[in-house]
């Protein structure tokens, strides 16, 4: 989820705006220019704590929709969707079109949350996108006036809900499940292309926007005129002479992110490396958020602990899940900011409340219903089989009238073979920043070199597998089938069976596929084989059919 610097500079706008009421007279000299979100400044607070927290985890903006983050990773909303439109569409500027193009990089425009709070109103739907955060910074010294789009959480953890055939149903989205389709290479590439197609000629940009949003203002169009245009051109001349590259690392292909690069960069850490790009290569799977409050260190390789933690890896039972536990990894939790928002250790630091107010959301998240058939014969034998052969790294599981539900965590560090480089490359240099940076009184970093088992609850829903995203399915992962060296990921179908990635005859992807490719470095599919060694071909059928089920 992560636009990073050398994305159209928009950033420039760090030295025209600013709005002293709100930042302060330093903010004001230097000239920043903060904005909040639309849909919550429309919004009256609830006095459900539930549908605050959805609310601020569907629309929030965290404190991040500002100037600042215009240097990396937020852009002027109207000059981008009119780019990537005039660019893709040429003959077709409309809404209309931007929602293909913005679909066909994987975000959602539905009708519905089906996770929504039970007793609350559905909320407003987005304009821009699920997860794409829209505010309207202005000041009066100059006359300023911009909206500014960043990024939010339902970005990349809102999914489609799956019909009883595997089927997406992308008007119908579920809170906290993995976004697959989400491609933040090609929509960062995307901009890129877009805005440098688009100076070529202002006067038709400019036109394009008119056109897509009658609605701007005479002074958000001079701001975009006089402002915006001339440090784009500049900074699009920039990128042109480093290679083209709007980005100094990949983000990968659908449904990963490269977080750890992103985070890196905002720390200075791949400023003049030349070898980012090959090098910075710790993609990651987006998680399922269910059962997230039983960890007690976030990331895939247990980064992050509570700076107040004993020890890192430490069993989690039901008594432990305390409000005080859930505030503590609410607080790491807002450091994410750090890379998705480009807030700075002490915007963070102010995020934590509001985090913590999103957790009351992110604490309730279950997945989708299974949506196909179970074999419950298989399913028994199979909840024998994880008992036996997988609680010791992914926690043991009750059977209760809603089905499995966690019962202990052991939040385990391992190594299982799988590919090492996102482990390698969380290394103690980021984590001396981190532990040097305001956030130190909440979290404690260390390079652990080894990944931490997650829960599996919702695995159903979180193919492709691995914590890299490097096999399509269950079945493949579990070794019914071979796992394949390429696969296409993003706007797929479910194969219920199989429980992974399919793309059925005469189905049309929601979104525009991506190509995964097992050979490029950190998206190894090896590992974590071991542990089927001694299952039969039966006994896997069995396993799957009980993973269904969590």
């Amino acid at each position: 989820m992560h636009l990073k610097r050398g994305l159209i500079a928009t950033a420039a706008l760090v030295t025209l705006a600013g709005c002293a009421a709100t930042q302060g007279t330093w903010d004001f000299l230097r000239g920043h220019i903060g904005a909040s979100s639309d849909v919550l400044a429309g919004w009256t607070p609830s006095d459900n704590a539930l549908e605050r927290g959805a609310m601020q985890f569907a629309f929030g903006d965290y404190g991040g929709l500002n100037s600042d983050a215009m240097e990396t990773v937020a852009v002027p909303w109207k000059l981008t969707a009119a780019a990537l439109v005039l660019h893709q569409s040429p003959d077709d500027i409309s809404q209309d079109a931007l929602k293909r193009i913005m679909r066909g990089y994987g975000f959602f425009y539905p009708d519905r949350i089906e996770n929504w709070p039970a007793n609350s109103p559905q909320p407003p739907m987005p304009e821009a996108g699920m997860g794409i955060i829209l505010g309207t910074g202005t000041r009066s010294i100059p006359r300023i006036e911009v909206q500014i789009a960043g990024m939010g959480c339902a970005a990349c953890h809102s999914a489609p809900v799956y019909d009883a055939q595997g089927k997406p149903q992308p008007g119908r989205i579920w809170m906290g499940a993995p976004n697959p389709s989400l491609d933040m290479d090609r929509y960062t590439q995307g901009i890129y292309d877009g805005m440098t197609s688009g100076m070529r000629d202002k006067t038709r940009l400019i036109a394009a926007v008119r056109t897509l949003f009658p609605q701007v203002t005479f002074r958000e169009l001079k701001t975009l005129n006089d402002f915006v245009l001339p440090i784009v051109e500049e900074r699009l001349t920039e990128i042109a002479a480093q290679g083209g590259r709007p980005l100094p690392y990949t983000n990968g292909h659908a449904g990963v992110s490269n977080g750890l690069a992103a985070l890196k960069l905002q720390h200075g850490l791949l400023k003049g490396d030349a070898g980012a790009y090959e090098r910075e290569r710790g993609l990651t799977s987006i998680p399922h958020l269910s059962d997230r409050m039983w960890r007690s260190m976030l990331l895939w390789d247990g980064v992050y602990a509570p700076a107040n933690a004993s020890e890192r890896q430490r069993e989690t039972r039901a008594e432990d899940l305390t409000e005080a536990h859930k505030a503590d990894l609410a607080a790491i939790a807002a450091y994410f900011t750090v890379p998705t928002m480009a807030m700075t250790g002490e915007g963070a630091v102010r995020a934590i409340p509001t985090v913590r107010e999103t957790f009351g959301f992110v604490g309730t998240v279950r997945p989708q219903a299974f949506p196909g058939q179970v074999d419950r014969v298989r399913a028994e034998r199979g909840a024998r089989l994880f008992a036996q052969n997988c609680s010791t790294c992914h926690g043991t599981y009750q059977e209760t009238a809603e089905g499995p539900r966690l019962n202990s965590f052991p939040n385990k560090l391992s190594n299982v073979g799988t590919d090492p480089v996102r482990a390698e490359l969380a290394d103690d240099v980021l984590a001396a920043k981190i532990n040097a940076s305001p956030m130190r009184r909440y979290i404690r970093a260390e390079h652990t070199g080894r990944y931490a088992s997650p829960p599996l609850t919702g695995i159903w829903q979180s193919a492709p597998y691995l914590h890299n995203g490097s096999v399509p399915s269950l079945a493949a992962l579990l070794g019914l089938e071979e796992r394949p060296q390429t696969f296409s990921v993003g706007g797929h179908a479910m194969d219920l069976d199989k429980v992974g990635v399919a793309y059925p005859a005469g189905y049309q992807p929601y979104s525009r596929p991506s190509q995964v490719d097992t050979r490029q470095r950190g998206m190894g599919n090896g590992g974590h084989t071991r542990m089927f060694a001694d299952l039969g071909d039966e006994d896997k059928r069995d396993l799957l059919e009980y993973l269904k089920r969590l």
